[in-house]
């Protein structure tokens, strides 16, 4: 109930690396280092702060798509549950880490471009009951558009809604929650 989510920006220091837990789900680990940088009032020139490292796992169809896309240096961003664990190191040294269970990554585009890709969905967990082989097949024929062409053929725009509700009178009203 009380978990922590957080986005972090920073860079990868080392390449992602791809494992299987012992259920069988895959995933992809990587730790990200985050620097401040702040202006110094003295010189006027930015400086780098502290660097905080995170350790960051991704899981299922996240953890592929990071796996083949990121590797070592890459300026990221990430999004997910964050939790701090605390250990005691084999020579009985107090440790603590930052863990953050990823939900999405992506390039940081303030250093420069990137193209989409897009793959086929995998399919990571065969005991899913959207796994199904009916539900799936519902479901590419819906991704395929049932036939039309979203870049050639025409489309009305629908204006966001309001949150009002026309009322016998011609008014409007907001809408009960």
């Amino acid at each position: 109930m009380n978990e922590i989510y957080t986005t972090v920006v920073g860079r990868l220091v080392a390449n992602p690396e791809s494992r299987t837990t012992r259920g069988g789900v895959p995933f992809t680990a990587f730790r990200l280092a985050s620097t401040v940088r702040r202006p110094n009032p003295q010189t006027r020139e930015y400086e780098d702060g502290p660097t905080n490292f995170f350790n960051v796992t991704a899981f299922r169809t996240l953890g592929a798509n990071v796996g083949n896309s990121l590797k070592k240096g890459d300026p990221v961003f990430v999004y997910g549950r964050m939790r701090v664990n605390q250990w005691m190191r084999s020579d009985n040294i107090p440790a603590t880490s930052v863990e953050i269970d990823a939900y999405t990554v992506g390039h940081d585009l303030t250093w420069g471009t990137t193209e989409l890709v897009k793959v086929s969905r995998a399919q990571v967990d065969q005991t899913d009951r959207l796994s199904d082989e009916a539900i799936q097949s519902v479901h590419a024929e819906l991704e395929s558009g049932g036939g039309l062409d979203a870049e050639n053929d025409a489309y009305e725009v629908v204006p966001q809604p309001t949150g009002l509700v026309p009322r016998d009178d011609a008014e409007q009203e907001l809408a009960a929650v």
